[in-house]
């Protein structure tokens, strides 16, 4: 099957609750989740942009709705949890599937959590709030920020190489200079950290050591060309040429266009020589992780609960 929305794991959940004397823990609620949808061993491994698994983060929402909804209760051990009451009723009085919309209309608690939730976001308070029957089509809260950050940062990199086509070819090899020595290159121990540009110089447009120390050295060459070109194996093979030329085993092409296939297999293959291509999506992702050409506008922070606190 497919993996479940985070609202759908919440009746397997209060289920599995429900047949046990105590408390189960969160792997425990994943299992049961897992096995009511039938799911396979590469979907019980898919993964959130941040690591975390897709699997725990919709069970954990699910189950932060049901204690929202106080149909459930946090053991006084960290990661378990045991049924209410109000949870084996709720179960027994409302046969289906379990709804934010369900829990809206059904569960005091959790109207009232909802309502002063929204009011606190200064969301308009209705019958039913903004947001509760729209949820259940959504991915969880947390993989809606992790989308919305995804496509804020796309198009934060088309913006960057938009701008950068604007600029003459001498800026992009100074820009690559700047985020190679973001990245922690530089020329040696005693000098600052810059890059050496020796731009036209049979095929290499710049040199940089290895690190700090100044081990080994780096050779790239960094071409603005259209966002739409293919790179293939004859440019690469040409650079590859020129490192030889000057001894040196390291090298970088980087640019805005694309690598073709045959390039990238080309490259991979080397031996007794290491290049590393960057197309343009690789080079706007490296700008915006190593703080070049950007500025952070708003930080959000996603904190949970610390149950180890509590027990001390």
């Amino acid at each position: 099957m497919t993996m479940p929305k985070w609202h759908e794991t919440m009746r397997p959940i209060l289920e599995a609750l429900a047949h046990v004397d105590g408390y189960l823990a969160g792997n425990d609620l994943q299992d049961a989740v897992a096995i009511e949808f039938d799911m396979t061993d590469d979907e019980r491994a898919e993964r959130l942009k941040s690591g975390q698994s897709r699997l725990y983060n919709r069970v954990y929402w699910g189950i932060t709705d049901l204690e929202k909804a106080k149909l459930l209760e946090y053991g006084e051990k960290k990661g378990t949890y045991r049924i209410t009451d109000a949870g084996r009723t709720y179960l027994s009085d409302y046969p289906g599937p379990i709804t934010a919309k369900g829990l809206y209309e059904n569960c005091m608690a959790f109207k009232k959590w909802k309502d002063g939730y929204q009011a606190a976001s200064k969301a308009k308070n209705a019958s039913e709030p903004e947001g509760v029957s729209t949820l259940e089509d959504q991915e969880s809260p947390q993989e809606a920020m992790e989308s919305a950050y995804g496509e804020i940062r796309d198009a934060l990199a088309d913006d960057l190489i938009s701008i950068i086509m604007g600029k003459d070819p001498y800026f992009f090899e100074h820009l690559v200079g700047k985020l190679l020595v973001a990245m922690g290159y530089g020329e040696s121990l005693d000098s600052r950290a810059d890059v050496t540009k020796k731009s036209g110089d049979e095929g290499i447009d710049g040199v940089v050591r290895e690190d700090r120390l100044g081990f080994g050295t780096i050779c790239y060459q960094a071409k603005r060309w259209d966002p739409q070109r293919t790179v293939g194996r004859p440019e690469v093979q040409a650079f590859v040429g020129a490192l030889s030329g000057k001894g040196v085993s390291k090298g970088l092409f980087i640019t805005t266009a694309r690598f073709s296939k045959d390039a990238r297999k080309y490259a991979e293959g080397l031996l007794g020589q290491t290049v590393v291509l960057v197309d343009g999506p690789a080079l706007a992702g490296l700008m915006i992780d190593y703080g070049v050409g950007v500025s952070t506008r708003q930080v959000y922070e996603i904190k949970a609960v610390d149950t180890d606190f509590f027990e001390e």
